[in-house]
């Protein structure tokens, strides 16, 4: 079971290894809290990221080499690992792991020490929603009635 925490990204370097829809979904999730992103990825087609400011990118196929995927990910504070490789996702989380380095892998729910959760904001809230990765449709049906509760909050 993963501890609910809220943490200051500001300035924090932050890579994503990906670029396809998840990817996407993670970074938008992210950029607005005043993150340091680079994209890697052999290459990056989605326009949503590409129009997010701020971002690095760069072209590289990552190879499931261990010196390498050390020497690229220690200067990281997070790494999101959104490839569509689950063997090489899972081997650069348990690298970060071990490493210290904060790390959410997206094709598993066990091998990460960050997770990911819904958010729910407004001027005044931020809630947190997660049912631990047990169930993403019923997170999504939480999010919209807290988003009714706080609708009616500030009125």
């Amino acid at each position: 079971m993963f501890f609910p925490m809220c943490i200051n990204l500001e300035n924090k370097k932050i890579l994503v290894i990906g670029a396809g829809k998840v990817a996407a979904r993670k970074i938008k999730k992210i950029a607005d809290y005043g993150t340091d992103i680079t994209v890697l990825s052999k290459e990056i087609k989605k326009s949503e990221i590409l129009e997010i400011k701020n971002i690095k990118f760069e072209k590289k196929t990552l190879e499931n080499n261990q010196n390498e995927i050390e020497k690229i990910v220690k200067n990281y504070f997070l790494v999101i690992v959104a490839t569509n490789d689950e063997n090489l996702n899972e081997k650069i989380a348990v690298i970060c792991d071990k490493n210290n380095i904060l790390v959410n892998n997206v094709s598993s729910k066990t091998t990460m020490n960050a997770m990911f959760t819904g958010i729910v904001k407004n001027d005044e809230f931020q809630i947190s929603i997660s049912t631990n990765g047990k169930n993403c449709k019923r997170s999504r049906a939480m999010k919209e009635e807290i988003k009714k509760i706080l609708n009616k909050i500030e009125n």
